[in-house]
Order: structure tokens, then C-alpha cells, then sequence
């Protein structure tokens, strides 16, 4: 009798409809396992995901019947060959790394297609939360992780023998692959990640992302579903205008674009009378509420900003979030909105400051106002996890020393998102002359790791230093 071979299931969720790209590479990599990879037997089985849930609980069954060592899990959308070359490539070679590895649960490196096109690997924020892993956590190479992503999972078989069926429940809470290796990790299995090995995640638009270029697809993504119990929606922006309409007066939008532009021809006068930065900040209470609600809903650029900050940060557990210069504050709202502890810090007295809080109460949220005189900010003892300095350092003439003074209030590993390596408008009255090169100059000085041009991750491997 031939001795048995190991057995290898290839399971792939699939909606149906399947690009021509991921065929044609899967194609490919099936050519390639039973070409190089004789000593073992494959398997392999499609479900339809109208349920992920249910189709990944099949694929799972399925293999059993089998009587499967091993199950690798790929979704319909994933890309070995992320160079798409017509000959011959290593990459198929991935499975036999995997294995190589000789692991419970492994998984390989790829990127969510959209929002934050964060790595999909994930580590434990807190009991029942987890975070995706920041870029300087990823190793290329092999690493512990507590969740590697299911578009591409190999689990050895008996991992299941331990668990309790149905393995996966519908995604209420957790995602599929949350739900397994979280299931596993308490059955005292370990989680692994080979993050040299990188797939592509096909978009809709047929774009591949990849590490080279997924901070472009950031900016340019207009599809945050992407991002797990993503909340951007028009009603964020319908309800600050339905707002903003009762405190100020003005009928609707239209008004409100009209009143936007009523006062900066003020601003040499009120200079040439010795009229202070702050001081000019408490004037035109109503119209200054007015052009912040339409540069922030009308301003395609400004409201893909606004959703990559929502969507970036991680809600599965409440963070201690600063929004410096906030204005009328569209981050500190729906920060508070989804129970996060929020500090809104802006000049005292301001009519975008005073609308925040009327808002706040108005819908009885919880968040603690910090009022500034202007300036460098007194932040005091606390500590942050996330701070927002959104279009507000280039309005202060000591926006170094600002800087400074937040990067020391944010915690190591904590997440500053401030849009002045792309603001570069020294023509504006308000604005100081702050370009994006001194800037980022600034952000490498005070050991901030850029993720994207707006996202700046605080060094977590420097030494601690008591701050007054």
C-alpha cells in the first residue's frame, strides 16, 4: 500500500462573481503546487459567502471529510503575483514556506483595500478589543501576532479537533479570523505571521494593494466599508448641518456658503489696529461656524481626510483622544458619539469653540473642553493616545515649540494626524509660514514615524523622560 501523503485543502469563500486577475493567478498557483510539490495531495473547494460565516464552516467540513492535514484559506480577492509577471515566479513558492514553518495557525502579510489599507494582522488592545498592527511592528519575517487575516490562512487541521463547531458565527462582534484565533489562543494554540511573504488585495477598480503603494490608495480610497464596523456616512455631515443651521440662524447650506466668505477682508484692519490672533478668532462668532461647516462638508479633499481619521482608529476600545485647534470639532463629536475620551482644546471664546459645546449638550455626549488663550497649549499631565492637529499648526507662529509640546503628551505608539506635510498656502492672512518641508523635518526631529501625509505614529522604542 502507497504510504498516505499529506493532505492539503484549499478552501476559497467566493461572492460569485470572480476577477479575471485572481483566476488567471490561481490558475497559476495550481499549475505550480502540482508541478513542484508531488509529495502532497490537494483538495479543493469554492462556497459562496452570501453568509462568510457559512461558507468558511463548509470549507472546514469540507476538509475534514477529507481528512485534510492542513486547511488554506484564500479569499477571492487576494493576488500571489503582485508583480502579475507571465513566467515562472517565486511567489507561488509561499505555501511551502508556510509549511516550512511548521505552525499551528499562520498567516502571510497583505493590506485592507481600502480606508486605512492597514496590515491585516492584528494585536490584543484589551480583553475583548484588538488593533491592526502599525508599520513599525512588521518584522518581514516571522512573527507572533494574535490575529492573522483569513485571506490567506494556513491552520493544521487538528487546531479544529480542539475547537467546538460551528467554528465561525456571523460577524456581529468579530470578524471570521477574529473569531479563530481567538478561539484557538484559548485552547493554548499560537498565532503566527510570515510577513516576508506579501499578497496583493484586489480592489473593485482592479487596483492591487500593496506595501508600495497603499498610502496612495489612503487618500484616494472613497469606499471606508472596507474598514470593519466602519460609521463614515453622509448622515455625519447631514446632522452638522442641521445643526450649524439652528445655532447660527442661517437657512441651510447655501446661506451658510454665502456668510463663509463675509470676513476675511477684515483681517489687515483688525492686524492694523493691534488686534491680536486670538482676538480675531473670537470675531464673526456665527459666519466663521458657517465656513468651517462648508469648507468641511463641500471640500472633497477635506472630507477624505476627515473619513480616513475616523475610520483609522480603532473603536473596538475607548482611547484617550486630544482634538488641538478643534473648531467645530467633526473628530471630537463622533469620537464622543462612539465612547471614546475625548478632549476638545481650542481658543476660548471662539463661536466654532462655543458650537462644539452647544452641540456636546445638546446631545448629552460626554467630553472635556481644554480652553487655550492661543498658542503653544498647556496640556498639563495628561497623556494621549490619539491626537488630532488638523489645519491648525500653519495659524501659530510657534507651531515648532506646539509640536513639540504634543508629541510629549502622546503616548509610545500613539497615532498624531496632522495634514501639514500637504497644507502648503503661506498666501493665506491666517497663515504662518509653515512648509511641508520643515515640517516633516520637524516630525522626524520629534521621532514620529509617517504612515501616510497625514498619519504619524509615536516611536514605542525610545526611553521614557518625565515631562513638567
Amino acid at each position: 500500500m502507497a504510504e498516505r501523503r499529506t493532505r492539503i485543502f484549499i478552501g476559497m469563500p467566493c461572492y460569485g462573481d470572480v476577477a479575471p486577475e485572481v483566476l488567471e493567478d490561481y490558475g497559476r498557483f495550481m499549475f505550480h503546487l502540482g508541478r513542484r510539490l508531488p509529495q502532497y495531495d490537494f483538495f479543493s473547494g469554492i462556497r459562496t459567502k452570501a453568509e462568510q460565516f457559512r461558507a468558511r464552516n463548509q470549507i472546514v467540513e469540507a476538509a475534514q471529510q477529507e481528512d485534510c492535514d492542513y486547511l488554506l484559506m484564500l479569499d477571492d480577492d487576494m493576488i500571489v503575483n503582485t508583480e502579475v509577471t507571465s513566467g515562472p515566479t517565486a511567489a507561488y513558492g509561499f505555501l511551502e514556506q508556510l509549511i516550512a514553518h511548521d505552525k499551528d495557525i499562520i498567516g502571510a502579510l497583505y493590506y485592507l483595500k481600502g480606508g486605512s489599507c492597514a496590515p491585516v494582522l492584528m494585536a490584543k488592545s484589551s480583553e475583548r478589543g484588538y488593533r491592526f498592527l502599525r508599520d513599525d511592528e512588521i518584522t518581514y519575517g516571522l512573527q507572533r501576532v494574535d490575529v492573522a487575516g483569513g485571506g490567506c490562512l494556513l491552520v493544521k487541521m487538528r487546531v479544529f479537533d480542539r475547537l467546538t463547531p460551528p467554528f465561525f458565527a456571523p460577524e456581529f462582534e468579530f470578524g471570521t479570523d477574529v473569531q479563530l484565533c481567538r478561539q484557538a489562543a484559548e485552547k493554548g494554540f499560537e498565532v503566527w505571521a510570515d510577513t516576508s511573504i506579501e499578497l496583493g488585495h484586489l480592489k473593485p477598480t482592479r487596483a492591487i494593494v500593496t506595501r508600495r503603494n497603499r498610502h496612495q490608495v489612503q487618500l484616494e480610497d472613497q469606499a471606508p466599508s472596507e474598514i470593519k464596523r466602519s460609521f463614515v456616512s453622509a448622515s455625519i455631515y447631514e446632522d452638522l448641518i442641521r445643526d450649524a443651521s439652528t445655532w447660527t440662524g442661517y437657512r441651510d447650506l447655501d446661506e451658510m456658503t454665502v456668510y463663509a466668505q463675509a470676513f476675511h477682508d477684515h483681517w489687515d484692519t483688525h492686524k492694523a489696529d493691534g488686534g491680536t490672533d486670538a482676538d480675531w478668532y473670537r470675531l464673526f462668532p456665527r459666519e466663521r461656524v458657517a465656513r468651517q461647516v462648508w469648507f468641511n462638508t463641500t471640500a472633497a479633499h477635506k472630507r477624505q481626510m476627515t473619513e480616513f481619521i475616523l475610520n483609522a482608529v480603532n473603536h473596538a476600545t475607548p482611547l484617550s483622544i486630544l482634538d488641538f485647534g478643534c473648531g467645530i470639532g467633526i473628530p471630537a463629536y463622533t469620537f464622543a458619539e462612539k465612547g471614546h475620551d475625548v478632549t476638545a482644546m481650542d481658543i476660548a471664546g471662539t463661536g466654532t469653540f462655543e458650537f462644539l459645546r452647544w452641540r456636546v449638550a445638546q446631545r448629552g455626549l460626554s467630553m472635556t473642553f481644554a480652553e487655550s488663550p492661543g498658542g503653544v497649549p498647556h496640556l498639563g499631565g495628561h497623556r494621549y493616545d490619539v491626537i488630532v492637529a488638523m489645519d491648525c499648526l500653519e495659524h501659530l507662529p510657534e507651531w515648532r515649540r506646539t509640536l513639540t509640546e504634543l508629541v510629549a503628551h502622546l503616548k509610545p505608539g500613539g497615532a498624531l494626524f496632522c495634514n501639514n506635510a500637504v497644507l502648503d498656502d503661506p498666501h493665506h492672512a491666517e497663515h504662518y509660514d509653515l512648509r511641508p518641508k520643515a515640517f516633516l523635518v520637524a516630525a522626524a526631529e520629534e521621532n514620529l514615524i509617517a504612515s501616510n501625509q497625514i498619519l504619524y505614529m509615536k516611536r514605542a522604542d525610545l526611553p521614557e523622560l518625565a515631562h513638567a
